[in-house]
């Protein structure tokens, strides 16, 4: 039992992808459906690297406001029904911190200019991420299956960029995803309309596409396509078709930008082993 706990796909996707779908079941008629996707990730986070946070690494920093993702996301949600300017801004600042907060000791070891431009360009990728994802939070299938991808799409790259570590954490994320999508799919209807369903999912595959080119061996252009996800979701056709149709053909032309990037990543590791 003790080595079967141990195998990192447990740890990454069959377990946590289980907690979420039970959360995501007891869930799936409310607006806090996506909190089953942070319960993935922590579980992910409790199995792999635990919930000491004496010396707070980038990492576990990531972790922190992965969390703060999820929480932040109900806060929202219960003040609000739809986006408004001001909490637009907010989401904005907050991310653009917390860019920040997790790469600050990264980024402290480079000069001047070199960590001027470091740092604004992850911030542009991080805030690059809210506005497909606000759209696509408008239907939450389109949603749920931009958020698996995207994470997923993360876990890869991270792999392909020699963090196994942060690998787990976006497989875990796609996992909690996979869930949330399975059970509307299950359902056969979607589930209440949330706009920060896929919230803590992208929040969480930003940093984690961010620290693999920062701590990792991942070129940093790999990362363009991933942006493009929620967008190619959100153009997915819906129309009358059945849930778990619109869900498959979302994933797919989802899967485009993300098989893009992954295709990119895997040449440059390729060249680089050559």
């Amino acid at each position: 039992m003790e080595e079967l706990l141990n195998n990192p796909a447990v740890q990454a996707g069959v377990l946590p992808f289980v907690a979420a779908l039970v959360l995501a079941g007891l869930l799936r008629r409310t607006r806090h459906v996506g909190l089953a996707i942070a319960a993935a990730f922590l579980v992910a986070v409790g199995l792999t690297m635990g919930f000491g946070f004496e010396s707070l690494t980038s990492v576990k920093k990531l972790v922190l406001a992965g969390a703060g993702a999820a929480v932040g996301g109900v806060l929202l949600e219960v003040i609000a029904n739809k986006p408004r300017w001001p909490h637009r801004l907010a989401l904005l600042a907050a991310l653009a911190l917390a860019v920040l907060w997790v790469l600050q000791r990264i980024l402290m070891q480079r000069e001047g200019a070199e960590a001027a431009i470091a740092s604004v360009a992850a911030v542009a990728y991080g805030l690059a991420m809210l506005p497909g994802a606000e759209r696509v939070s408008r239907d939450p299938v389109r949603a749920s299956a931009a958020a698996l991808v995207l994470a997923l799409a993360s876990g890869a790259l991270a792999l392909l960029g020699a963090s196994a570590q942060l690998a787990q954490l976006g497989i875990a994320l796609g996992a909690g995803a996979g869930a949330v999508l399975l059970v509307q799919m299950l359902g056969g209807a979607p589930s209440p309309v949330g706009w920060t369903l896929g919230l803590c999912a992208q929040v969480g595959a930003a940093l984690i596409g961010l620290l693999a080119v920062f701590t990792g061996s991942l070129p940093w252009f790999c990362l363009l396509p991933l942006p493009l996800i929620a967008w190619a979701a959100a153009w997915a056709p819906a129309g009358s078709r059945p849930v778990w149709q619109r869900a498959f053909i979302t994933a797919f032309i989802a899967l485009i930008p993300a098989l893009a990037a992954i295709a990119l990543a895997w040449r440059m590791a390729g060249g680089s082993a050559a």
